[in-house]
């Protein structure tokens, strides 16, 4: 123990640096794995999720899964002898405002079917979902829903005003509270409210994810037979005109389990990406794995200034097996320091607000506990293992042979340890490519075509209370100098992956669109391109119409523009208005999915849909160029809330919008972009602790060069050129493993950037302009030093 005191306070500067690359090896390990038990946790919370299932279908809307159905689904499933209870959920949250006292609030309102949320959380905080269908306007609401709006979670018997369809207020009654989803759960929280039986029968409204439980033991095979053959009997068809069903329809269905829809990304939150969670999962154990080589590498660089001592004690009688002993359980002690100090920076970066930004979920220790004691085990593990090597080598001589010679300098030595900093090397130079790559896909996310114009854009959801008065809102919104256009519309489009979807017709003229409504001055606003007959006018909103893309014209040729769109479908009466027009194809989803055989419809509603509500619940607001956004967007949110006193307006801006639709992928790559920092880092340690302790062990040999007439160029330039060699190796390696693992990064987006062959020699011009710096920045040094102190002292 004296022996290593002595060696710190000698090196102090590389033992530091190794600590602290220790301890952030350490943190990072904890931070990445809280991130993969959010992701392989997702769902976990519901009740029973082993055993529940959802609903997908093949071939509704086109040549995709799908999640959407219809609620007569959960009649046939229900009889399925190895279903043991089934239910519906709208995914669509929307927000409504409800009157409490004096105070009006905004809500998520969740429709969804009985037994109600008590399906999946098995039980509520109190009340019960009994009551909560039987006509009486009573709901169900979520713990923080209750607290936001009674400031108390004891909510049951509470009463508040909300609105029913034609406007008018009723009354609504909490009949009980449900405890909070948590963020990794498919489920939302807010207002419950459960449908009656009237609504089961209604097929033509495709807009409901439907769950089963089953018995334990089932075969999920067998029930996805089940609930087609259920199908097919409900709709006429007999199991033996089967192949004659699929031929007309190529309909398919399956069950996903709770554990997987997550990663299935066919709903509004599916997004997980188990590649991604692998990936994590990998880095996680390897920045231990590179924190255990630089410690190897330490203790491998400080053997030969003690090998003298550690024999000297074997010839005073020391055994073999108590100098082995001592020397892991120095570097035991060592790691428990860089434990502790994993452990502060852990603590840190939790009250750093923009470093949590970096993590989904919660990383308290007090929710991950086991966590903390499998980092706790594994930092000393690898402290224990980084001695071993080391442990044996240094007691692996006769002491008399080590007590006359010198072994600062052993080709054996130097060999093994050139060979940890070369995987370090490959390491590096494989995370700069992959994260190379994943910059270049941010960049072309978001400097990409879209196929309208996102810039400029504010919108935000409107009121009940400001829906009713659409024209005022768009009056007074003009009247501001800088405003161009302002728009109403269902959705905004590129921010998500599920939008409304239409399936008509059969047979040959069977038609699945995706479907926006929207009001006569949304496609400008958007700036979408009108490539054939015109745009949506105001005379439109008194007889309804449709906009389509260029996808959906060439899908469906029979399409006439000038003509009614359901000239050749068994079409919706109410809904068979003319095709005014065709735009330009556009990116309506995400680059997670294909868009460009997107069929989209945007339809203005006619006056005989006025039952389906308004369904143009946002506007949509662009600016003219260079304006000061942040003052546009204050005086846009001060004019609503001047029309418009239920609610406090504060603008979206839709550029923001779209970076939060790829939050999951931008945090990821946050997180590897900082695992390459950490690794570079610490292989730049490992450089700078090796660089170090050779050129104290050939102090006396410069100095002879020195005076022989070296210049100092010339032996910065002999240690740098050692270096050479295990770099190209490393790149040679790395280059193609940093490949594959961007191309398989890549396949999670349907549209992405190539791989550009330029990026190969940038990363290894960029890693190796460090290590060189890091090399010459070193050797500088100790060149530089008066040679005849080096060779007096040696």
């Amino acid at each position: 123990m004296k022996s290593l005191l002595y060696l710190f306070r000698r090196y102090r500067v590389a033992t530091l640096l190794n600590l602290l690359g220790l301890g952030v090896a350490v943190a990072t390990f904890y931070l990445f794995m809280t991130q993969v038990i959010y992701n392989r946790t997702y769902n976990h919370n519901i009740h029973y999720h082993e055993h529940m299932y959802r609903l997908e279908i093949y071939g509704n809307f086109g040549d995709v899964w799908g999640a959407n159905v219809c609620r007569p689904f959960v009649t046939i499933i229900k009889d399925i002898p190895q279903v043991k209870n089934v239910t519906y959920i709208c995914p669509y949250v929307n927000e409504s405002d409800v009157k409490v006292g004096n105070r009006t609030i905004a809500v998520p309102v969740i429709n969804m079917g009985m037994p109600g949320i008590e399906f999946f959380t098995g039980k509520l905080l109190s009340g019960s979902s009994k009551t909560c269908a039987d006509g009486k306007h009573n709901v169900i609401v979520s713990r923080s829903t209750a607290e936001k709006m009674f400031g108390t979670v004891n909510a049951t018997g509470k009463t508040f005003e909300g609105e029913n369809n034609n406007g008018t207020k009723t009354t609504v009654t909490v009949v009980g509270v449900s405890e909070d989803m948590p963020d990794n759960c498919t489920l939302p929280n807010g207002v419950y409210i459960c449908e009656n039986e009237s609504v089961m029968n209604e097929w033509s409204e495709w807009s409901f994810n439907v769950y089963m439980l089953l018995d334990q033991g089932a075969n999920p095979k067998k029930v996805e037979r089940a609930i087609k053959l259920a199908f097919m009997k409900a709709n006429g068809v007999s199991e033996k005109d089967e192949k004659e069903f699929d031929k007309e329809t190529n309909l398919k269905f399956r069950i996903t389990s709770m554990d997987d829809i997550y990663f299935s990304g066919i709903g509004m939150k599916d997004k997980g990406n188990r590649g991604l969670v692998d990936v994590l999962t990998v880095a996680s154990i390897f920045v231990l794995f590179i924190a255990m080589l630089n410690l190897l590498n330490l203790s491998l660089s400080e053997i030969p200034m003690r090998m003298r001592g550690i024999n000297t004690r074997r010839v005073m009688g020391a055994s073999v097996g108590s100098l082995r002993l001592n020397m892991i359980m120095e570097n035991v002690l060592f790691a428990f320091v860089g434990l502790v100090i994993g452990i502060l920076l852990i603590v840190a970066f939790q009250r750093s607000e923009t470093c949590m930004k970096l993590v989904s979920g919660d990383i308290n220790f007090s929710t991950h506990w086991v966590l903390m004691a499998v980092m706790a085990v594994s930092a000393l593990v690898v402290g224990a293992l980084s001695a071993v090597v080391p442990a044996f080598y240094s007691t692996s001589f006769t002491p008399a042979m080590v007590l006359k010679g010198s072994f600062g300098l052993s080709p054996r030595g130097r060999r093994l340890r050139m060979a940890i900093m070369a995987v370090q090397f490959c390491v590096a130079f494989a995370l700069a490519i992959y994260i190379g790559v994943m910059s270049n896909q941010s960049s072309y996310i978001f400097n990409s075509d879209y196929g309208f114009n996102k810039n400029e854009v504010f919108y935000t959801w409107l009121s009940d209370e400001a829906q009713t008065k659409k024209d005022a809102v768009r009056a007074e919104l003009k009247k501001l100098p800088f405003v161009e256009s302002v728009g109403f519309a269902q959705n905004a489009i590129g921010v998500h992956d599920n939008y409304m979807g239409w399936g008509r017709g059969d047979g040959e003229h069977r038609v699945s669109l995706q479907v926006l409504p929207c009001d006569y001055e949304y496609l400008r606003t958007m700036q979408l391109k009108i490539v054939e007959g015109r745009n949506f006018n105001e005379s439109d909103m008194k007889t309804g119409a449709y906009v389509l893309n260029k996808a959906a014209m060439a899908q469906y040729k029979w399409f006439v523009v000038g003509d009614s769109i359901g000239r050749q479908t068994d079409w919706d009466s109410q809904s068979n208005y003319n095709i005014v027009g065709v735009c330009e194809n556009f990116k309506l989803k995400s680059m997670r999915c294909d868009n460009s055989n997107v069929a989209v419809a945007f339809i203005i509603f006619g006056p005989n849909m006025a039952d389906w509500g308004d369904r143009c619940g946002q506007v949509f607001v662009r600016v003219a160029k260079n304006q000061d956004k942040i003052e546009a967007k204050r005086r846009i949110a001060e004019v609503l809330n001047k029309l418009d006193g239920s609610q406090k307006y504060e603008m979206k801006f839709l550029d923001d919008d779209l970076q939060q639709t790829y939050v999951d992928e931008f945090r990821f790559i946050s997180q590897v972009k900082l695992f390459a920092i950490i690794c570079i880092i610490i292989t730049i340690i490992g450089v700078f602790s090796l660089t170090m302790f050779e050129t104290e062990y050939r102090r006396k040999e410069i100095a002879i060069r020195k005076v022989m007439g070296s210049s100092v160029g010339a032996v910065v330039r002999l240690f740098a050129m050692r270096y050479a060699v295990p770099l190209i190796v490393a790149f040679v390696v790395a280059a193609p493993i940093g490949w594959w693992l961007s191309n398989q990064w890549l396949q999670s987006f349907a549209e992405h950037t190539p791989i550009h062959w330029w990026l190969l020699p940038l990363s290894f011009v960029g890693v190796s302009a460090v290590v060189i710096a890091t090399v010459v920045v070193q050797s500088w040094r100790v060149a530089t030093a008066n040679p005849v102190e080096s060779i007096k002292t040696e």
